[in-house]
Formats: C-alpha cells, structure tokens, sequence
C-alpha cells in the first residue's frame, strides 16, 4: 500500500509563528524534507497566494522570493502553494506556475464551494495538479456533505482534502466522512488534521485505514491553533500499518529538534482557548471578537464558543455573538 503525504510545515507552520520563516530557515526545511523523502511540499503564506498583498501580517518574504528559493533548492520534490479566492488572484496562479509550482490547493470553506469552481477550472488549464480543500468539513451534516462531494466528482480536480480546521473530528466521524466520501466520487480524497483535542495523529491513521489516499502534516505539528499531525511521527507509524514509503523519521525528528520546536519552547499549544475551539468547532479566526464581546457583558466566552457553535460554525457574525451573549 502506498499514500501520498503533503507536508505543511512552510505553509500551515506559518500561521504559528506570524508568517516570519526567512530564507535561511525555509531553505533548511525544504532541503531537509526533500532528503527525508517528502514528494509534496506545501509552502508560502498560511493564507495562501497573494496573502501578504491583501493582508496586514506579510510573510517575511514574498511569493516570488518563496518561488525561487525552492526552485532553487529542490531537485525531486514538487512545491504548490495554497489559494484562498479572498487574497489571490489569477494573475498570482499563473505568475507561480510560471515559476516552477507544480501543484495549487485551492481552499474554501466548504459551504461555500461553488465560489471556487472558476478557479479551479483555470488552474486546470495551465496544467497544474489541483487540490480542492474543503475547510471547516466538520461543518455540514454527513447528508449534506455526501451530495458535495458528489457534485465535485465531476470537477476537474485531483484531490479533494477534508479539513479539520477546528480540530473538532473524532475518529467516528472521520471514519464516516472517508467510507462516505469514497462512495460519492472516484475522486482521492484526503485528510488534514488539527491537534486541539490531541487527537491529530489518530484521526489521520483513521483517515487513511478508512480510504484516504493523503493525509497532511507538518514537522513538529507545527500549525495554526493546536497544530497539525507531526510529520515525523505519522511517517514511522504509517510502516508499522504497512504502508510502503521512505521516509526518513531520523532526517524529521532533528528537524524538528533543532528549527521547529525553538521556535514554539514558549507557545502552550493545548491552552484552554485551544481545547474550546476544538471541542466546539470554532475556527480560531473567530476567538479574539468573541472573546472581547464576552469580556464586555462578563459573561463566560467559553461558554458562548459552544452555543454560538451550535447555531454556526462558518460565517460567525457580531449580530450572532451579540445574541447568542444576551441569552446568558
């Protein structure tokens, strides 16, 4: 058995330590990724192309910096980027694809999928291997998840990723969602992981033992939130379910020893905003207004996480928190 697993080490890893990896630290990882084996690597601003043209926080280099670096520094590993309709444009695809990325994963909340079918169809034409993210998966019932999916079947995609992004799956609902998605389309289908209830790991072997064909990670678990499933850890555990790769855990682990773990010594990664968020379904994005309305009513914004949850977990809006704090 064989899988494919994309390494999100330079691109989800960057949301933890505010976009700032330089070019001495994204040369070191990329070449030690390519050495440990790593085939697909995910790079660039968290948010994706064009991010830090559109957003306050810019990475600490800008795309075409990250372009070159690894075309200069990776020989047999393939590199892509991340696409978020809000921040890039067609225009950003087409400058990366020109600069060697060889594959795009165009996220979107996954709600809101029918926004990004234009996109994908262009990146298509280029050529690019595509990946459509479905972000906040957790966020439909498995009905309504089951005729997405069976509507992207007939997009000309090459991965559909479920993602976790509160952290909020149990290895029961991952295990539905895989079989089911599986059912709904020919489509691979893969998995990507967040950590809040430390459940990061099982949740991806799950994924994997129940039809998915990639899981994400990244060295260390480094990761927006609670982090992601640590790349060196799911790369011995997956031999130890029989599946074939090459990965070298020896190359990972002192990865994460000397660059990743220094970088997060001071970070508490399991905090109690992170375990809400999980438990809940609350994307983190959404904490810092919570937080402040609830302060201001004082009243519990744990408490209002888990109720304002139960009405919404994709576009949470103030008119939302204002009411749902008025009910305690």
């Amino acid at each position: 058995m064989r899988l494919q697993l994309i390494d999100c080490t330079l691109r989800d890893g960057s949301n933890a330590i505010d976009f700032q990896f330089d070019e001495i630290k994204t040369r070191r990882i990329l070449s030690d990724l390519e050495r440990a084996g790593i085939e697909w690597i995910d790079m660039g601003h968290g948010f994706g192309l064009g991010a830090s043209r559109n957003l306050q926080k810019a990475a600490a280099l800008t795309d075409d910096q990250y372009l070159s670096i690894a075309k200069e520094t990776l020989h047999k590993s393939k590199y892509g980027f991340f696409f978020l309709k809000k921040y890039g444009t067609d225009e950003d695809i087409k400058k990366a694809y020109s600069k060697g990325m060889k594959f795009i994963r165009i996220g979107t909340n996954i709600t809101e999928y029918l926004q990004i079918i234009e996109t994908v169809q262009y990146a298509k034409s280029l050529g690019l291997w595509v990946n459509v993210c479905l972000m906040k998966s957790y966020a439909v019932n498995l009905k309504e998840f089951c005729i997405i999916i069976e509507n992207m079947s007939k997009w000309p995609i090459d991965l559909i990723t479920l993602m976790d992004s509160a952290g909020s799956f149990i290895p029961e609902m991952v295990k539905e969602y895989i079989i089911n998605a599986n059912m709904n389309t020919d489509i691979p289908i893969g998995f990507h992981a967040h950590n809040n209830m430390q459940l990061a790991v099982i949740n991806a072997i799950t994924a994997v033992q129940c039809g998915a064909e990639e899981i994400d990670a990244s060295v260390g678990g480094l990761g927006r939130s609670s982090g992601n499933a640590p790349t060196e850890i799911l790369t011995l555990l997956l031999k130890r379910y029989g599946y074939t790769n090459n990965f070298d855990y020896k190359i990972l682990s002192a990865l994460n020893d000397e660059v990743i773990f220094p970088m997060l010594s001071e970070k508490n990664r399991f905090s109690t905003d992170e375990i809400v968020c999980g438990y809940s379904g609350l994307h983190s994005s959404f904490l810092p207004i919570i937080k402040k309305k609830s302060l201001e009513k004082n009243v519990d914004y744990r408490d209002v996480i888990i109720k304002v949850c139960k009405k919404e977990m994709v576009n949470i809006t103030e008119k939302i928190i204002d009411e749902t704090i008025l009910e305690f």
